[in-house]
């Protein structure tokens, strides 16, 4: 009787949820301000809460290439250089991290700065340089800061083999946030590879067995993967009964669920559960065949039914198991063909045509090859090139927009340029300067002494006063006194009345002439700036615009270049993918010719059995 060999399959499974530790990804985070003090920092700040990096960056060197965010010192170099690790740019990080230290004298700074740069070391799988940098963090951090600073540290030693600092420096955690859990589940881990199986198993119990309605779905998935770390150690033990336990707390729409689903089968048959066993088994082959466990899901199935001696079963269930590898691997070979063929990596990820059917195959198969974190490494570095090319391809077009639009003011400018020289060369300055000064010495007449009180009468009062002088010339003339004598009285009254009128109004007239000569004041000064203002723009504006056009020169020459070294990497980044997909398309294809081996040996089994021969091969 062929037997499937479950043991290496547990065995494998269980090297895939521990031979790694977990490492969570700590957000970016600023320095979170009480009071906003820079309106670009702010931008930059809104720009990564909508984890816009690439934008943010921008955000960030535009204004410090401008000499802005001075109200914050180094919190935004601080900020730019996790937006560079975010990025995948650890050198550049490294580099900001290293001007920070060199500058500045706060230790609160200096600690933030250490503990980036440990970060961005670790980015660069330097251990031993990222744990120096740890080292040098000092005790008054954050809270999550220093968790997180406890968390690496403990990662570190975990990847060096050093178990037993591992679970000192993860001991250390809090246990009030996110990085509580991966602690936790990475202390588990240190005490497996150490022999203390027992502690380990407590662990990853405490974290399977902890669901709250409040778990994110991050959390959720941790706790998945504990109870099926721990399920496959129980079932490597003979521990049927607890393992099934764990097992059967994996949420089943968890990606960790077809693997939960096989070892319960697994578990159940070593319990002589062999029809129950057929159940998560069964559940299991429904799903998609482009998953390892469902393929031997398939296989395990007609296993059970030949120990329950349904043979007419079993027999229909390993040709089912044959069609489906077969299946498979025609499935494969055609998707190998489009690989090596067709616009790989953009079939996979929809960059070119999102909607295209004819990439469903290739589709399917996108878990099973991000399930390696190298394969996922790079297929974001590539993602991250093509973003970077149809941001330059952006503005390729904007640039040519940007000179019609400097053509433009250009025109604009030259058609205005004559009625700026003829203002420039008017006499509107001197004429004010003119009306001023005739203000100025009227003003010094009204309030001299000397001057008579008629200086500041009206119009009206003037030609009053004329007409009364020329009274007063008729009445004056040898021979008219007497005749006129009634016309003197009355020429003698009316100009009492105007006299008496003019000095009672004079201060309130004296007032209005010197609000007249503040406001001229004012207009004179604002002349005074337009024409200064328009003579130095007419001065700079050539230059401006001499400027403006270079700099469009310049990036209409270097975005080419600059396309030109993106598709470069970008297409070296595909070939590398291409590579990366087709040795473990190769390798799935292996495993599914051996799984059909097995299934045409049992089929043949079957049959010898029906013959009625005796001794078949195990």
């Amino acid at each position: 009787m062929i037997r499937v060999r479950s043991g290496l399959t547990s065995r494998l499974l269980l090297t895939l949820s521990l031979a790694l530790p977990l490492s969570a990804t700590a957000e970016i985070r600023a320095g979170e301000p009480q009071q906003l003090r820079d309106l670009h920092y702010g931008e930059a700040l809104f720009q990564l809460y909508q984890q816009n990096y690439f934008q943010a960056i921008v955000r960030l060197l535009s204004a410090r290439k401008q000499g802005l965010m001075q109200a914050y010192e180094d919190e935004p170099e601080l900020l730019l250089g996790g937006l560079y690790l975010a990025y995948g740019m650890p050198d550049r990080a490294e580099s900001l991290f290293n001007r920070v230290l060199e500058r500045t004298a706060t230790r609160e700074v200096q600690n933030r700065a250490w503990l980036q740069l440990g970060k961005s070391r670790h980015r660069r799988s330097d251990m031993q340089a990222a744990k120096s940098a740890l080292g040098r963090v000092g005790e008054d951090l954050a809270l999550e800061a220093g968790d997180e600073k406890h968390h690496l540290t403990g990662l570190i030693n975990l990847i060096q083999k050093n178990e037993t600092q591992a679970i000192s420096n993860l001991g250390k955690i809090s246990g009030e946030n996110e990085w509580s859990l991966y602690g936790r589940f990475n202390q588990a881990i240190a005490h497996l590879r150490s022999n203390q199986q027992a502690e380990g198993l407590t662990l990853l119990q405490e974290i399977g067995s902890g669901a709250d309605e409040n778990d994110s779905e991050e959390i959720k998935a941790i706790r998945d993967r504990a109870n099926l770390a721990r399920g496959f150690l129980l079932l490597e033990t003979q521990q049927a009964e607890p393992a099934i336990r764990s097992l059967r707390r994996v949420r089943l729409d968890s990606p960790a669920s077809n693997q939960a689903l096989l070892g319960l089968g697994w578990a159940l048959l070593q319990l002589a559960e062999r029809e129950q066993a057929l159940t998560p088994w069964q559940l299991l082959a429904e799903r998609n065949a482009g998953d390892p466990a469902v393929l031997e899901a398939k296989l395990a199935i007609p296993y059970v039914l030949s120990l329950l001696e349904a043979n007419h079963q079993s027999l229909a269930a390993y040709r089912h198991a044959i069609e489906t590898y077969d299946n498979a691997t025609r499935q494969l070979d055609r998707v190998l063909r489009e690989i090596e063929q067709g616009d790989f990596p953009d079939s996979l990820i929809g960059e070119e045509n999102p909607t295209a059917a004819a990439k469903a195959e290739l589709r399917s198969l996108l878990p099973f090859l991000l399930s390696g974190n190298t394969f996922q490494e790079r297929l974001q570095d590539y993602r991250d090139l093509s973003s970077l090319r149809s941001n330059l391809q952006q503005w390729q077009q904007k640039t040519t927009s940007y000179r019609t639009m400097l053509a433009n003011r250009l025109d604009a400018y030259q058609r205005k340029l004559p009625k700026v020289e003829a203002y420039l060369q008017g006499n509107n300055l001197k004429q004010l300067t003119n009306e001023r000064d005739r203000l100025q010495t009227r003003y010094e007449q009204a309030v001299s002494p000397e001057e008579p009180p008629f200086i500041l009468a009206t119009q009206e009062e003037k030609g009053w006063i004329e007409r009364l002088n020329r009274i007063d010339r008729l009445i004056d003339r040898p021979g008219a006194g007497d005749q006129l004598a009634a016309q003197g009285e009355i020429a003698r009254l009316m100009e009492g009345i105007l006299t008496w009128r003019t000095v009672t109004e004079h201060p309130g007239r004296l007032w209005a002439l010197t609000k007249q000569m503040r406001e001229l004041e004012q207009n004179l000064e604002t002349t005074r700036r337009q024409e200064s203002e328009l003579a130095e723009a007419r001065h700079y504006a050539e230059g401006r615009f001499k400027a403006l056009s270079n700099r469009i020169q310049q990036q209409e020459a270097s975005i080419p270049q600059l396309l030109k070294q993106v598709e470069k990497l970008r297409l070296a980044e595909a070939r590398l993918l291409q590579e990366m997909a087709v040795a473990r398309l190769e390798k799935r294809k292996g495993l599914i010719n051996n799984y059909l081996v097995q299934a045409r040996f049992g089929i043949a089994n079957l049959l010898d059995l029906s013959s009625g021969r005796e001794g078949a091969p195990e």
